[in-house]
């Protein structure tokens, strides 16, 4: 009798260590298999990223739309291994313990993206809710406070480290032994979102699920935290009440009304609910992204409700309300620093920028900061070489994703090298490029956009060819900002600025022409017209 497919997957190894066995759940773009760990005797969850479908890539694979593609793909594989290492660090009781990550070759012979995680037990928030009956039995507003708290904890701690879930909803969620909330597919979020920046090379594509999409989402612009919030502002109301805050109809779609309309008030669909919930949750739910609070202070708005005693709910063992014996919301952390050493030489330094460019180009930034840090704190009172050492530890730190910290050094950085040198200086603009990147990254249109309009002015006049597409990016995140900051006619005319510029330098119909097209398309839904 020949093996059928179960049976050949569950001889299967990864990496020659990891078992898959049987398939735990199939999303949009992975499939969760449960597996064991040879080498360390225990059961493990495996996820499998699905390698792109046949039709993703054009016929003629020299095209420039394959060749675009194809980097794409790319830059998600490398964006995907870095940001789970990240997540990795991330030691919060509410995020899945990752084990091992890589990449190997599925049956089909094409290159697939794995992810070794901790297996959990318990369910998901959207299995339970579907079996509450909210008008029979509704559960207590401290399980749903509870809940929510501990989701906020956990994007307090990772919003701290600029990452940013994306797709925060019922089916992500797992309530599991010891009443512990456990936040899902970090990961997965991540590599769909490739940026919080809509990029002109990417391909379109917006991530999120309908009912939890917050209108920056809607409208394909910046994803940053307070999207999250958003997010998490859609699941506490149907935590409360059973439904979501919007549904679409014939006459107005769901997109139309998380754009349009007001968020509605909890308390109005369940009298119990304290006003202070029902003002958090409308808070959550502004349109205005920097009207959102923060998940921190969602987490202690909510403590109050999420610590009280309250009935239990389904299974005693997974009450949300017990973890707040001891509440889960950590402290900033402490990065350590390096031990330091001899005073640093223009040798040394030389040896360090490129034992740093090979730790880069082997993926692994984390030990690269590590010796810039060090590398400032030995360079003394050269503060040439110390200047120089920032500017690379701010790059790199942009590199791993870390735009908080990156944003702060390259702007000092940057304005301590505009006291010696003309705007047109390399340094000036990469500092400059740079710095308004990561401001937009991190949702701070008010420090982006100067750095973005100041490098594209003045990188526009040194004729550089190498600069030109840099100046069409950073053109694109003016326009991005511009509609965040509430003026959607300045981003319209910016990207129509912009676009025969676009089709000369890449071609009519390329992805970054369509991508630009796409956006103008959103932005003109946005502007009353005559």
């Amino acid at each position: 009798m020949q093996d059928g497919p179960e049976q050949a997957a569950a001889t299967r190894l990864l990496a020659g260590r990891y078992r898959v066995d049987g398939s735990l759940g199939r999303g949009g773009m992975s499939e969760v298999f449960h597996g064991y760990d040879e080498r360390l005797d225990r059961r493990v969850a495996i996820k499998m990223l699905r390698p792109p479908s046949p039709g993703t890539i054009p016929a003629a694979p020299d095209s420039p739309e394959a060749v675009e593609i194809l980097d794409a793909l790319d830059r998600d594989r490398k964006r995907f291994l870095r940001e789970i290492r990240t997540t990795a660090k991330l030691e919060h009781p509410g995020i899945p313990a990752v084990y091992d990550t890589g990449a190997g070759t599925s049956p089909a012979d094409s290159t697939q993206l794995w992810l070794v995680m901790q297996l959990l037990h318990g369910s998901t928030l959207e299995a339970i809710l579907d079996h509450t009956d909210y008008a029979a039995k509704p559960p207590s507003v401290a399980w749903a406070a509870a809940i929510a708290a501990q989701i906020a904890a956990v994007l307090a701690d990772v919003h701290r480290v600029d990452i940013v879930h994306r797709d925060i909803k019922a089916a992500n969620v797992m309530l599991v032994d010891g009443g512990l909330v456990k936040i899902l597919d970090f990961g997965i979020a991540i590599l769909r979102g490739a940026s919080a920046m809509p990029r002109l090379t990417q391909v379109d594509r917006t991530v999120g699920t309908p009912a939890y999409m917050s209108p920056e989402q809607c409208l394909g612009q910046v994803v940053t935290s307070a999207s999250d919030v958003y997010s998490l502002g859609c699941l506490l109301c149907e935590l409360l009440t059973g439904d979501a805050p919007f549904h679409g109809t014939k006459d107005m779609p769901l997109r139309a009304h998380h754009l349009q309309s007001a968020a509605p008030s909890v308390r109005s669909r369940r009298a119990d609910v304290p006003a202070t919930v029902d003002g958090l949750v409308g808070s959550m739910l502004a349109k205005d992204p920097q009207a959102r609070p923060s998940a921190e202070l969602v987490y202690e708005t909510l403590l109050p409700l999420a610590a009280a005693p309250a009935p239990s709910h389904g299974d005693e063992n997974r009450d949300p309300t017990r973890p707040f014996r001891r509440p889960l919301l950590a402290p900033a952390r402490r990065r350590e620093r390096a031990a330091g050493g001899p005073r640093l030489t223009d040798t040394d330094a030389s040896q360090l920028r490129a034992n740093v460019r090979v730790l880069l180009d082997n993926e692994r930034p984390s030990e690269a900061i590590s010796l810039l840090e060090d590398g400032i704190e030995r360079a003394g009172d050269d503060s040439a070489l110390e200047l120089r050492l920032r500017h690379v530890l701010g790059a790199t730190l942009f590199y791993a994703g870390e735009y908080t910290r990156a944003a702060a050094l390259l702007d000092a950085a940057g304005s301590d090298y505009r006291r010696y040198f003309p705007a047109t200086d390399p340094d000036v603009l990469d500092c400059s490029y740079y710095a308004g990147h990561a401001y937009a990254e991190i949702g701070n249109p008010d420090k982006a956009l100067p750095h973005l309009r100041f490098y594209a002015q003045n990188a526009g006049s040194t004729g550089e060819a190498d600069e030109a597409d840099k100046v069409l990016e950073s053109r694109f995140i003016i326009a991005q900002m511009l509609a965040t900051t509430g003026h959607p006619g300045g981003a319209l005319t910016e990207l129509r600025a912009i676009r025969p510029l676009l089709a000369e330098s890449f071609g009519a119909n390329s992805t970054q022409v369509r991508n630009l097209d796409k956006q103008i398309g959103r932005l003109d839904l946005v502007i009353p017209h005559e």
